[in-house]
């Protein structure tokens, strides 16, 4: 009797079927969860539907009929409503397909992409590799399977599909919307290439995109307006950059292997950041931006400097850090006005590189090397008044330490300090001092009081150290 008031119809099949599959959704408390509660809900409906169709039709061979009728509408909606989940693009790879290739939407005049017949969409990529089209990816299903022109069979689970991949045109409010995939190498330098191209042909007139730029690639602080193109994945810049008002231009984490021509005809251009990129070779045009005050190149695989600087009157600010640097590249000497330094996360193992022609110098940060003392170069280091030396191999403050007259701030935190010379008292100006009480005393610590009475003193163990966030605030963007 049970059974068959929970079985005893097509209806009744359907919707045990439904309320089990919801059930079985629901317990496994993942994505699943709400379809479970959607199908529990369309399991009770047919139990419903049923229940009316036993009291209104009371004729067993019009119930009869009713009932497969409505169960047939049933498998037939389950049917359709499955394939459609199922809707996909099968994009058909070049032959011997390996490495990046990829589809650029919404160029007006470009074909649109094949008709879907049935659930799928044949996409061919041709030999290029890459296909540009004027239709748009949110008119296509947001799935892809792949094959190769090779066999029609799908293959390639490894192939990487970036659906996400867009290049502001940055000149006009126009953007490029493409979607990648790739296979080995990951180098998508091409497609960007081909896309920056796009945005140059566009400010031209050349060119329509459909997409607009959600935002805006030009910033504003409280100096002016500046360029942020951090984490884009250019190896190349739009043109007309170089009509652009801004003071600063931020290229960080890119894929540039020297400076965009681009950024040389932004006039009075103050402020420029490359780090992060696979730049190895200095780049002896840098002279040609005759307003830069400040340029980083942290973190880009440069060790040498081939060319003169002493043109560079206006530049005081030099970041040359976490490049795996050995020795000191000599030509920085050459800058006429530096004043702030930066050679922090390298590998150098002395100060010896210190001399005249780096006495202008007001900030130095050396932090994370391999230095192990404090040598008699500090003589020339007079005017520093911010010295970071922290995390290296330092096993004493000697008595050149009153050579930096000017100092107010020193980091020479985890450090195996186990002396401090009492010629660290002449340091009437220092602020703050932050070095660590491992091998010190308490007499050590007491002294040091008494030695700089006006300077706050940080004291911390060197198994529990934290980097301070003053000692970060400067690193590059």
């Amino acid at each position: 009797m049970f059974i068959t008031r929970l079985l005893g119809s097509p209806l009744k099949v359907m919707a045990f079927l439904t309320t089990a599959v919801g059930l079985l959704a629901i317990f496994t408390f993942s994505y699943f969860f709400f379809l479970g509660i959607y199908l529990l809900g369309i399991g009770l409906l047919l139990y419903i539907i049923n229940f009316a169709l036993s009291k209104l039709l009371k004729n067993r061979r019009v119930y009869g009929v009713g009932q497969t009728v409505l169960t047939l509408i049933y498998l037939v909606l389950v049917f359709v409503f499955y394939m459609r989940r199922q809707e996909h693009n099968y994009i058909i790879l070049p032959k011997d397909f390996d490495g990046q290739s990829g589809i650029i939407f919404g160029i007006e005049g470009y074909p649109e992409l094949p008709k879907k017949r049935f659930w799928k969409r044949t996409i061919t990529l041709p030999e290029s590799g890459i296909l540009i089209t004027s239709t748009k990816f949110e008119d296509i299903p947001h799935m892809v399977r792949f094959a190769s022109a090779d066999s029609p069979a799908p293959v390639y689970p490894s192939v990487r599909w970036d659906p996400n991949v867009t290049v502001d045109c940055i000149v006009c409010d126009n953007k490029i919307e493409a979607w990648s995939f790739s296979k080995g190498k990951e180098d998508d330098s091409n497609l960007k290439d081909l896309m920056v191209s796009f945005c140059n042909d566009i400010a031209e007139g050349k060119e329509k995109s459909f997409y607009k730029s959600g935002y805006s690639s030009i910033l504003q602080d409280a100096k002016g307006n500046y360029l942020w193109l951090m984490n884009r994945g250019l190896s190349t810049l739009p043109e007309g950059i170089g009509k652009l008002s801004v003071y600063k231009a931020i290229l960080t984490d890119n894929n540039f292997t020297s400076i965009p021509e681009q950024i040389f005809e932004i006039k009075g251009l103050e402020d420029l950041v490359l780090v992060v990129n696979p730049i190895t070779e200095f780049p002896c045009e840098l002279p040609r931006l005759h307003s830069l005050k400040s340029v980083s190149f942290a973190e880009t695989g440069i060790t040498k400097i081939p060319c003169d600087l002493s043109k560079m009157d206006s530049l005081a600010h030099f970041d040359l850090s976490r490049n795996d640097l050995t020795t000191f590249p000599e030509k920085i000497k050459t800058i006429p006005s530096l004043k702030w330094l930066s050679l922090q996360n390298n590998k150098l193992a002395d100060i010896t590189f210190i001399d005249e022609c780096l006495q202008k110098l007001g900030t130095l940060y050396l932090y994370s090397n391999v230095i192990k003392s404090l040598t008699q170069e500090t003589k020339f280091l007079g005017n520093v008044r911010e010295l970071l030396i922290f995390d290296n191999e330092i096993d004493s403050i000697p008595d050149n330490i009153a050579d930096l007259k000017n100092l107010e701030k020193l980091e020479i935190w985890n450090n195996p300090i186990t002396y401090i010379s009492p010629k660290i008292a002449t340091l009437t100006g220092l602020r703050s001092l932050r070095l660590d009480d491992d091998s010190l005393a308490e007499h050590d610590k007491e002294n040091l009081r008494k030695w700089l009475p006006n300077c706050t003193i940080f004291f911390q163990t060197r198994g529990k150290k934290i980097l301070s966030v003053d000692s970060e605030k400067d690193r590059p963007i």
